[in-house]
């Protein structure tokens, strides 16, 4: 978890990073031009990095419980649905 964890956050730095590098929407432009740029660049990069790094270990939740070798051959993982008779009593008028 810590490692999908971590490889989201190292993604979603170097994701901003080529954000600010290309200069997208004058992002970088718009830093340089403001005295404390080097803030909102940095908070900036932290928060891409966290949201990306949520979403990593939101995978590794979701494939935490996964077993291959159990699987459906048809795509399923085996559980099977089965319809339960419930009766139902209906009053007469």
């Amino acid at each position: 978890m810590l490692r999908h964890a971590a490889l989201g956050f190292v993604l979603g730095v170097v994701g901003a990073a080529i954000i600010v590098a290309t200069d997208a929407l004058n992002l970088r432009s718009l830093a340089v031009a403001t005295p404390m740029g080097w803030l909102g660049l940095s908070i900036f990069c932290f928060l891409m990095g966290l949201t990306i790094g949520s979403l990593q270990i939101g995978f590794a939740v979701m494939l935490q419980g996964r077993d291959d070798e159990h699987d459906d051959p048809k795509g399923g993982h085996g559980a099977r649905l089965v319809p339960i008779p419930v009766p139902v009593h209906r009053r007469r008028r």
